[in-house]
């Protein structure tokens, strides 16, 4: 099997390459600079596996939520390389990959993955370890404010990952883990997606969709005022 995998949603360029059992894996913390590096970063590892694009099996993209312009970047690589190869994608949660990369770095089991969505609030998604050793989506994703954040509904020893944390104000380290700067990374996205991938379930590249969560940048005036919210 030959996948490619690449994320861009955070302050992370991740690229990785599956030949087989074989991983080629750039991963690099380069803010602004996802649209000057991810392609040729694609193309070097494509080149260091003497693979042509028309050979890969899958194309796995990081839909997001996350940076509004690093989602995008990420979505319109896929659906142009994905096009111009004639293979189908996979899109993955950048909030699974945060979990997962907590589970394959540390063991963590049970996650709340969150990213600073600026505004005062927060990308949120909670996993747990499914029996095949991937991280499963527990709550429906959504974007809340830090007070809503749902820390009580945690078990002793949960984990907290990801930039978002830091909103979250002092944690009790006798209950909690955190893990601040847990980043997506792409040989992550690797493997959430082998169960598509092995089963198929491809989308065409023009299907291929960013994961926003909310379809606005800026509050207003009356919304930064508003009662509960804190400041962003």
């Amino acid at each position: 099997m030959k996948i490619l995998a690449f994320d861009t949603s955070t302050d992370a360029c991740s690229v990785a390459l599956q030949v087989g059992d074989e991983r080629l894996i750039d991963h690099a913390v380069v803010p602004r600079q996802h649209a000057q590096r991810l392609l040729p970063t694609v193309r070097r590892l494509m080149a260091e596996a003497e693979l042509s694009p028309g050979q890969l099996d899958a194309l796995v993209y990081g839909r997001g939520p996350g940076s509004f312009t690093g989602v995008r970047i990420a979505v319109s690589a896929a659906q142009g390389y994905a096009w111009a190869a004639d293979i189908g994608t996979v899109g993955v949660s950048t909030l699974a990959a945060i979990a997962q990369g907590c589970l394959r770095e540390h063991g963590d089991a049970d996650v709340l993955a969150m990213l600073d969505a600026r505004m005062g609030e927060l990308y949120l998604g909670r996993y747990r370890r499914d029996s095949a050793g991937v991280m499963e989506l527990h709550r429906s994703e959504r974007v809340v404010t830090p007070a809503l954040a749902g820390l009580d509904d945690l078990p002793a020893g949960a984990v907290l990952a990801g930039s978002g944390a830091v909103a979250l104000g002092p944690v009790d380290p006798g209950r909690r883990i955190l893990r601040i700067g847990q980043l997506p990374h792409a040989q992550d996205l690797l493997d959430l997606a082998q169960p598509a991938v092995r089963d198929g379930r491809l989308q065409d590249p023009a299907a291929a969709q960013p994961s926003y969560l909310r379809d606005k940048v800026a509050l207003t005036e009356a919304e930064r005022a508003a009662p509960g919210r804190t400041p962003g």
